[in-house]
């Protein structure tokens, strides 16, 4: 028997970014990008949406003969089917995948294909089009490493997404295909291939190994931050600055997170997600603490060459499955593979997955990437002086934004509040109109919290002009969390979603939830505004 369903999704669906032509790059034609991440996919089609639910499936998509299309990471083939100013698109995925791998991105792009190899392609809008370009060496450098690493190598083809700057940051494990946001493209190279490296890692641990459920997640997560690491670590010298970078980043975004949500939720590495919302779960699942797990046990069971032979042992066993942390997969298989090293995996195991001690674990962590510009920051915070950095310091900060990004970054997460006068220090010696995104991103965050209230406007300036949740909601959030500027906070985001701006409503509905507010009551609130105005008018 063959069941039909007629399926309607609603317009302000979750699972899609739907953005209207004056929302994209080029402003010239619309856009839709699924966002089927953890229980979203339900929102499109019937489905049980947990990574363990596995399923084949076919797709036709028709679209004006302008645009493009692409469905699980891969180009479909095109027929004409009635209209003749229409395409429709036809695909078929043999393998069988989880709901969140069920990809569909339809827009104006461009493609560029890697040294007109047809493996490697690049899709964007024309405004970034050739600025993308830039990535693809990278990701040619990055594939041909993971695919020597971790085995069943990405033969066919792989594609490459620039999105719009107001969709955010996607980390979609889908076998062959990445979001890279348009933001990304004017940071620092070092940040920029870092975070690439993370999201091509993600191929194999995810698209094609992935978690039973959400609980489990640090098996993506842990696992994409380790095989980066190792593409970066192939691409640069050992102990430079770029090294340095990669291991800072992963400590601090540890330490940003254990600021930000506390350390009690995050004992464990398999935490209990009872009552967390699915767009909380990424909060809950301390992601660098996989990889420090998996760097340890590289250590304890006989170095890289043993790991890396396991690694492909892992994706061999595992691939197109879907695993769990303790029963019979991933520590079954780990103990099968390391049969002599039971001890060794024994106490770690234990203290990893069940008496974690993330305090203790920090401390330890923090002494291994300290190094001399620590010490001068800690210098240059503790004292009570608010003349200028210190020449070496200066010119440690000033010769890369990798080092910046770190410096903010630590500032951010040091429980020391600093004076009006050390920001305005910090502003001298990086004037805000001359860093890249994330740096001025980090700035104003860095400003908020030490309640430099001439920088509130700068702060909802930038969150309106870079309205993708992974800027916006942290911003709306400092402001909330400061009493002086709740209020404000609260009805600049009104006015935002009183207008038609290219803020989209998954960001409204994050941000919505970070005030506390009910994004409809606003809805209402500005119609009924709307409406009492064009009486008037008229």
């Amino acid at each position: 028997y063959r069941i039909l369903i007629e399926y309607k999704t609603r317009k302000d669906s979750l699972a899609l970014y739907w953005l209207r032509r004056d929302q994209t790059s080029d402003g010239t034609h619309p856009f839709l990008l699924t966002n089927n991440q953890f229980t979203y996919a339900r929102g499109i089609f019937p489905c049980q949406d947990s990574p363990q639910v596995r399923f084949t499936y076919t797709a036709e998509i028709s679209v004006p003969k302008a645009i493009r299309v692409i469905v699980g990471g891969r180009r479909c083939k095109s027929i004409i089917k009635g209209n003749p100013d229409r395409y429709t698109h036809l695909f078929y995925e043999t393998n069988p995948m989880p709901s969140y791998a069920i990809i569909i991105v339809a827009g104006l792009l461009r493609l560029h294909n890697f040294n007109r190899s047809k493996i490697v392609t690049l899709w964007a809008e024309e405004k970034h089009f050739e600025q993308s370009t830039r990535v693809l060496n990278f990701c040619k450098h990055a594939i041909d490493i993971a695919n020597e690493l971790c085995g069943f190598p990405i033969q066919e083809e792989y594609n490459i997404c620039v999105l719009p700057s107001n969709i955010p940051e996607i980390e979609l494990q889908c076998r062959t295909m990445i979001f890279v946001s348009s933001t990304l493209l004017d940071e620092d190279p070092v940040f920029m291939y870092n975070t690439i490296a993370r999201k091509i890692a993600q191929s194999w641990a995810g698209g094609l190994v992935t978690c039973k459920n959400f609980q489990h997640l640090w098996l993506i997560k842990g696992f994409s931050i380790f095989i980066s690491s190792e593409i970066l670590q192939s691409k640069y010298l050992p102990e430079t600055d770029e090294i340095t970078f990669m291991r800072r980043r992963i400590f601090t975004d540890l330490s940003v997170k254990m600021r930000l949500y506390g350390v009690d939720s995050q004992q464990k590495l398999v935490p209990s997600l009872t009552d967390i919302l699915p767009k909380n779960i990424s909060k809950s699942v301390p992601d660098e603490v996989g990889y420090y797990l998996l760097d340890s046990l590289r250590n304890d069971l006989g170095g890289s060459t043993v790991f890396a032979q396991y690694l492909k042992h892992y994706m061999r066993t595992f691939c197109y499955q879907s695993i769990d942390t303790i029963d019979y997969d991933w520590m079954v298989n780990l103990f099968s593979y390391f049969d002599s090293k039971h001890e060794i995996l024994i106490s770690r195991l234990d203290k990893w997955l069940y008496k974690l001690n993330l305090a203790s674990m920090y401390n330890r962590l923090y002494s291994s990437v300290q190094n001399q510009c620590d010490i001068l920051i800690q210098q240059w915070i503790t004292t009570n002086t608010t003349d200028n950095f210190s020449s070496v310091l200066t010119e440690i900060l000033l010769c890369e934004n990798i080092n910046k990004m770190y410096f903010l970054n630590y500032l951010y997460a040091s429980p020391i509040a600093l004076p009006i006068g050390k920001l305005m220090c910090i502003d001298c010696i990086f004037p805000f109109g001359k860093q890249t995104c994330q740096i001025r991103f980090l700035l104003l965050r860095l400003y908020i919290r030490n309640k430099w209230l001439k920088m509130v406007y700068n702060a909802l300036e930038f969150a309106r002009e870079y309205c993708a949740s992974t800027f916006a909601s942290p911003i709306f959030h400092d402001l909330y969390k400061l009493e002086e500027t709740r209020g404000l906070a609260i009805s600049e985001f009104t006015a935002i979603v009183g207008k038609k701006s290219k803020m989209l409503p998954q960001t409204m509905e994050d941000i919505a939830s970070v005030l506390n507010i009910n994004l409809k009551d606003i809805y209402k609130l500005t119609s009924e505004e709307s409406t009492l105005h064009v009486r008037t008018d008229q």
